[in-house]
């Protein structure tokens, strides 16, 4: 950049004052300052002065024309056509500005003056965000590349690690991922499990609801149960994470015994009772001249005779089966 420097004035008490000594030759003298008091010096008039200044000026231009174009570091208005796919620039000058013509597409490329050449926008290759129809673009030029105004904001190399596709990306949310086009979610949350078939502490979506819920089936563990034949097992509703019912085998659980029922010819009913609940009769017989029985019956562990009283009394023996 130009430095600028402040210029001083030389100030004396008599600034016009001038010492006339002759040299010996007619009519010729040697002319000296006589000013008196100098109060400021001042800056030269000299060489070393006006040099300086030309060394400041040509950083300064060299800032703006680091090609040393030597042409106007000036902003100038550069012509701009489109030529097929090339956006044909014409003009001169490190700092250009011009009007586009015809609007963007991907593949474009820059020419300045015949010669191809590449162009930018911050960190990314122009493209339709800084080349719009109709719009005037600045940027600078130095002789191998185009420097549009601009950048900043998400680059392309950034968006290019984002890696969502709409399937990933809610129904109807838009979203930017690979590249500056904007694009639609697609992915519908079409789940119909209520709380209560899903594992509590567990979170689901349904219906494109934009909130979680939240679980509530009881996690109910392993399950481990052996039953006899004929029972049953009653379970909470939940969720059960494996195990095993066992069944016992009838020949493992079932007993048998005798049992010895009489009775005397004044009765007509008698009975006796297992070590557990009756499920079979295997066998009876009487003994010596015992009557025989009119009926027989089973409740729980008991097992009941009925017979005619008159016909004399009861002596009979059983062998059951029980559990």
């Amino acid at each position: 950049m130009f430095e600028k420097k402040t210029w001083v004035n030389r100030q004396s008490e008599h600034p016009a004052r001038r010492r006339l000594t002759p040299t010996g030759n007619d009519n010729e003298f040697d002319v000296a300052r006589a000013e008196g008091v100098i109060m400021e010096d001042g800056d030269a008039f000299d060489a070393e002065t006006m040099n300086d200044l030309e060394k400041r000026v040509a950083e300064g231009f060299s800032t703006l024309d680091p090609a040393d174009l030597g042409v106007n570091v000036c902003v100038q208005v550069y012509a701009c056509v489109k030529s097929g796919t090339v956006y044909e620039l014409t003009g001169s000058g490190a700092v250009g500005r011009c009007k586009i013509p015809a609007a963007w597409n991907s593949g474009d490329t820059w020419s300045v003056n015949g010669k191809a050449v590449p162009a930018y926008c911050g960190a990314d290759a122009v493209d339709s965000d800084c080349i719009v129809a109709g719009r005037w673009v600045l940027f600078t030029f130095d002789g191998q590349r185009l420097d549009f105004n601009g950048g900043g904001g998400l680059s392309s190399g950034k968006l290019a690690q984002a890696t969502a596709a709409e399937s990933d990306v809610l129904s109807g949310k838009k979203f930017y991922a690979g590249n500056k086009n904007l694009k639609t979610g697609t992915l519908a949350l079409s789940g119909n499990a209520n709380a209560a078939q899903v594992l509590s502490g567990y979170t689901f979506y349904k219906d494109n609801a934009k909130s979680k819920q939240t679980g509530s089936m009881a996690n109910r563990g392993s399950i481990s149960t052996t039953l006899n034949p004929g029972g049953s097992k009653s379970y909470s509703a939940g969720y059960y994470s494996g195990g095993t019912i066992n069944c016992n085998s009838a020949t493992s659980v079932i007993k048998t015994t005798t049992l010895n029922i009489s009775g005397t010819w004044s009765q007509n009913t008698a009975s006796a009772s297992a070590p557990g609940t009756i499920v079979g009769i295997k066998s009876m017989w009487r003994n010596g001249d015992s009557s025989s029985p009119r009926s027989i019956s089973t409740s729980g562990s008991t097992l009941s005779v009925e017979w005619d009283s008159y016909n004399g009394s009861l002596s009979l023996s059983f062998t059951v089966a029980y559990i």
